[in-house]
């Protein structure tokens, strides 16, 4: 099974796959930030990294799915569906 990479999602799916990727480090990054600063005041600099790193990336997980979720319902068609049909 051939893999490009370099090409652009193209599906629904691998979109969301894209939003959930970026929320994730999106939410990584300011959380392992947050990490070191309470750290440098508490102590523990491994336990508050990761305690806020996995906060996070949890919260920029759930971000990508609700944008991507609403850029969907933005870009979704104006026509109704057949009864049956299944979603996207």
């Amino acid at each position: 099974m051939p893999t490009d990479y370099s090409r652009t999602a193209r599906t629904s799916l691998d979109r969301e796959y894209a939003y959930m990727a970026y929320g994730m480090l999106g939410g990584a990054v300011p959380g392992i930030v947050v990490g070191f600063v309470v750290a440098a005041f508490v102590g523990h600099a491994a336990m508050w990294l990761s305690v806020f790193g996995g906060i996070g990336i949890v919260l920029g997980l759930i971000t990508g799915i609700l944008l991507h979720r609403a850029r969907r319902s933005r870009e979704a068609p104006a026509e109704p569906r057949e009864p049956g049909a299944a979603p996207e």
